[in-house]
C-alpha cells in the first residue's frame, strides 16, 4: 500500500511541474517540482506523523509478544504453635504459571495494529496532498504575479517611449502641453499598479518560501511555462476518478481495521487458560513432590457482549462517514468543475480574440497618431483597454490553475 501511496503523490506532483516546466534551481530562479520536493522533505507535520507511522510500527511487534509467565513461592505450616512453631512441618511450593492466549487472540490483535499503522500511511498522505496542492497554488500564485509585473513593466516603458515622442512633438508646436499631462497620468497609475503588483508577488514568495521550510532557500524570482488544457475534461470522467482521493481510499483500511476489531472482541469472549507447573517440598515427611494445575474463568456473565456489539456499530459508523465525506467531495467537485469550464472559455476568448484585437487596435491607433489620423486620447484609452485586457487575461490563467489544482488534489490525478 506505501508503493500505491508514493505513485498517488509522483501522479499528482507532476502536472503543474510539465505545464509549469523547468527541473532544477537556477541561481535563485526556484522551479515548481524544486519546491515541491522540498517542502515535502522538510514539513513538521509530515515528519511527526512519519515519526508516528514508524511508534505503529514498533507497537506491532509489542502487539505479537505472548503473556509474561509468573513465577510465585509458597510456603504453609510455619510460625505457628507446637510442631510448626519453625519450618520442620512447612510445606514450600514453587510454582510458574502461564496464561494461554486462546481463538487466535495475538494474531487478531497484530491485525488491528497492521490496520492502524496503514491508516496511520494514510494519514500521512493526505496530509503530504495537502503540502502539495498549497505549494502548487502559491506557486502559481507568484510566478502570475512575476508575469503581470513583466507585462506591467513593458506596458510602462512603452508609455514611457510614447511621452518622450510626444514632448518632442510639444516642442515642434504640433500639440499641446496638456496632451503629455495625460499619458503621464496613465503612466503613473501603470507605476502605481506595479507597486500594488510587487507587494503582491513578494507576499506570494514569502507564503511559498514559509511552505517550503528551508532557511538557504532564497527564492528570488520563479522559473515556468504556462500551458493550459484547451477543452475540460468531462465531469462524469472526474467524478469516476474521486475515488483516488485519500481521504476515501483510507476507508478500505478503516473497514479492514474494524472488521478486525470485531474479530478480536469476539475472540475475547472466549477465555483464556491459565497452566500451573509447580515443585513442593515437604519438609515434615522429607519428600518432594511436583504440581500440576490448569484454571479457566467460565464465561457466565461476561461473554464481551458490549464490546462486541460496539465494535460493529462503529463498523457501520464508517459507512456513513465514507458517504459523507465522498458527498463533500462531490460537491466541491462540481463547483470546481463548472468554475474551470467557465475560466477555460473565458481564457480561450481572451486569447483567440479580445488580447488580439486589442494589440492590434493599440499598434494601429498608435501609429495613426504620429500621423495625425487619431488624437492622443485614442491613443491612451487603447493603450488602458489593453492593459487590462492583459491582466485580466493572466488574472483568469491564474485563477483557472488555482482551481485546476484543487481539482486535481480532489482526484490525486493529473487532468488529462
Amino acid at each position: 500500500m506505501h508503493r500505491l501511496m508514493c505513485i498517488i503523490s509522483a501522479v499528482l506532483i507532476s502536472p503543474l511541474t510539465t505545464t509549469l516546466s523547468g527541473q532544477t534551481m537556477s541561481g535563485d530562479s526556484l522551479t515548481l517540482d524544486i519546491a515541491v520536493i522540498t517542502a515535502i522533505k522538510n514539513n513538521p507535520e509530515l515528519k511527526i506523523l512519519r515519526e508516528e507511522i514508524d511508534a505503529l510500527e514498533v507497537n506491532k511487534i509489542q502487539s505479537g509478544l505472548m503473556p509474561n509467565p509468573e513465577f510465585g513461592v509458597e510456603a504453609e505450616n510455619i510460625f505457628g504453635s507446637g510442631e510448626f512453631s519453625d519450618f520442620k512441618g512447612s510445606e514450600v511450593t514453587a510454582i510458574i504459571s502461564q496464561n494461554i492466549l486462546l481463538a487466535g487472540k495475538i494474531s487478531k490483535r497484530e491485525k488491528v495494529v497492521e490496520m492502524d499503522v496503514s491508516l496511520a500511511e494514510w494519514d500521512y498522505e493526505e496530509k503530504r496532498l495537502e503540502v502539495i496542492t498549497d505549494v502548487r497554488m502559491a506557486f502559481v500564485q507568484a510566478f502570475l504575479a512575476q508575469k503581470l509585473i513583466k507585462k506591467n513593466k513593458d506596458l510602462i516603458k512603452i508609455s514611457e517611449e510614447f511621452i518622450l515622442n510626444l514632448k518632442e512633438r510639444v516642442k515642434a508646436g504640433k500639440i499641446s502641453p496638456a496632451e503629455v499631462s495625460r499619458a503621464k497620468i496613465i503612466l503613473n497609475s501603470l507605476k502605481i499598479e506595479l507597486t500594488k503588483l510587487e507587494a503582491r508577488y513578494y507576499a506570494s514568495i514569502s507564503e511559498l518560501d514559509a511552505l517550503t521550510y528551508d532557511p538557504s532557500l532564497i527564492i528570488t524570482s520563479l522559473r515556468g511555462t504556462f500551458e493550459y488544457p484547451l477543452e475540460a475534461p468531462t465531469y462524469d470522467s472526474l467524478l469516476a476518478q474521486l475515488g483516488n482521493n485519500p481521504s476515501l481510499k483510507r476507508y478500505d483500511s478503516e473497514y479492514d481495521k474494524q472488521e478486525a476489531v470485531i474479530e478480536l472482541e469476539e475472540s475475547k469472549s472466549i477465555p483464556d487458560l491459565t497452566i500451573n507447573v509447580g515443585y513442593r517440598r515437604l519438609n515434615e515427611v522429607k519428600v518432594n513432590t511436583f504440581v500440576l494445575g490448569a484454571s479457566i474463568p467460565i464465561p457466565l456473565f461476561d461473554r464481551n457482549q458490549g464490546s462486541i456489539q460496539e465494535a460493529q456499530i462503529k463498523f457501520d459508523q464508517k459507512k456513513i462517514e465514507y458517504e459523507s465525506v465522498r458527498n463533500k467531495l462531490k460537491l466541491r467537485l462540481n463547483i470546481l468543475y463548472n468554475r474551470l469550464s467557465t475560466l477555460l472559455n473565458t481564457t480561450q476568448l481572451l486569447k483567440k480574440e479580445s488580447l488580439p484585437e486589442a494589440e492590434k487596435s493599440f499598434k494601429t491607433i498608435k501609429e495613426g497618431n504620429m500621423v495625425g489620423r487619431f488624437a492622443i486620447l485614442d491613443v491612451l484609452d487603447a493603450e488602458r483597454t489593453l492593459f487590462e485586457i492583459q491582466n485580466q487575461y493572466l488574472n483568469t490563467i491564474s485563477e483557472m490553475y488555482v482551481v485546476r489544482i484543487e481539482i486535481e488534489g480532489l482526484i490525486a490525478k493529473e487532468i488529462q
